[in-house]
């Protein structure tokens, strides 16, 4: 898991906006899973192919449309990322993004795993924070991420030109074997209405990580 320290220090960073190649998999343009409406999409080895990245532990997730968003899309984004989201105002600012990278664990119980992560998602976010100074980590703590329980750690820090972004990093056990997923979204206070950090559970990038499943093989 001590991997996931650079991958982090990676795939926070970037919130540029990227333009759709029309590379993404979209499977279903109106999908229904509670009460997300939006684009299907999922990874698995056919995808993996394609684009010449590691998918070990092939999933899906459901990005929700509006007539005030625009989705850009990244497929394997760089390093070992496996695909990144951008939720956007029509005038192309970016809202929030949501970014998924694989992670591996220990071979132990699911209550070792959510206690190890906990610890490595605080040191992750302190270690991938720009500048620490004018940062702060807000929680660390076991999470539900549809039927999988997950550890977040929820934050904000300051990105300079675009203000100040909150943080959310996900950490998604696979119950079926050791290749799990972190998932990273970062929100835009400048466009998002949010008025403290738990509001990043409410932005787009958080209600596509909601419907996250991972795929049978």
């Amino acid at each position: 898991m001590r991997h996931l320290l650079v991958l982090m220090a990676i795939c926070i960073a970037s919130n540029a906006i990227a333009q759709n190649d029309g590379a993404s998999v979209t499977i279903n343009p109106l999908s229904v899973e509670g009460l997300v409406v939006g684009n299907s999409y999922e990874f698995d080895a056919d995808f993996a192919a394609e684009h010449n990245i590691a998918v070990p532990a092939p999933f899906g997730f459901i990005a929700p449309t509006s007539d005030e968003t625009r989705i850009y899309t990244q497929p394997a984004p760089g390093g070992t990322g496996i695909f990144k989201v951008h939720f956007t105002t029509l005038q192309d600012q970016v809202k929030s993004n949501l970014q998924f990278v694989p992670m591996t664990v220990t071979n132990s119980s699911e209550q070792a795993q959510l206690d190890g992560l906990q610890t490595l998602l605080q040191q992750a976010f302190t270690a991938s924070i720009p500048n620490p100074d004018r940062a702060e980590l807000s929680v660390v703590q076991v999470t539900q991420i549809g039927p999988y329980r997950a550890v977040e750690a929820i934050g904000r820090y300051d990105g300079g030109a675009d203000g100040i972004v909150v943080l959310r990093v996900v950490a998604i056990p696979n119950p079926e074997g050791v290749d799990g997923i972190v998932a990273i979204i970062n929100a835009l206070a400048n466009n998002e209405p949010m008025q403290e950090v738990n509001d990043v559970l409410n932005v787009d990038a958080s209600r596509a990580l909601s419907t996250f499943r991972f795929l049978a093989d």
